[in-house]
């Protein structure tokens, strides 16, 4: 009883960190799919991704509200710049999920991953997009420089 009472708490807790690592309204990405070279330098998403025509273009999409919060990467407010960067390091992106090293409050190091979600490839050019609750289309999200 008291195995199983704590394996449903485990559980419920596993999927309260899940979801709040989510930013909300944030559609999966897909940019994945047509790019390859991902690479993450400072908070900017660097990538060879495909054209409508088949060229192979650089780009890069500076990265929005990630932040970490005692060695985990969260997703937070979209409308902030991130600053993970500046206390995490090792980073990796494999897929839409970007990894890396993070300092926690006490100094220590953690292994932390975050889905980069809301992100495509709009011929050859990272782009954030947005859902639109009204037509339950998508509408690309301005950029930030």
């Amino acid at each position: 009883m008291k195995r199983t009472l704590f394996a449903a708490i485990s559980f419920g807790i596993t999927c309260i960190g899940v979801a709040l690592n989510a930013p909300a309204n944030a559609a999966p990405s897909t940019y994945q799919n047509t790019c390859r070279n991902m690479n993450v330098v400072e908070d900017v998403l660097e990538a060879n991704c495909l054209t409508r025509d088949g060229r192979e273009v650089y780009t890069n999409i500076r990265l929005r509200g990630i932040e970490n919060i005692d060695g985990r990467l969260v997703a937070t407010n979209p409308n902030r710049v991130s600053n993970f960067y500046q206390t995490c390091g090792r980073f990796s992106v494999r897929g839409n999920v970007l990894r890396a090293t993070c300092r926690t409050r006490n100094g220590g190091l953690r292994n932390t991953a975050i889905a980069l979600d809301g992100i495509d490839n709009v011929d050859g050019s990272l782009r954030y997009y947005a859902p639109n609750v009204a037509s339950r289309s998508f509408a690309p999200l301005p950029q930030m420089y």
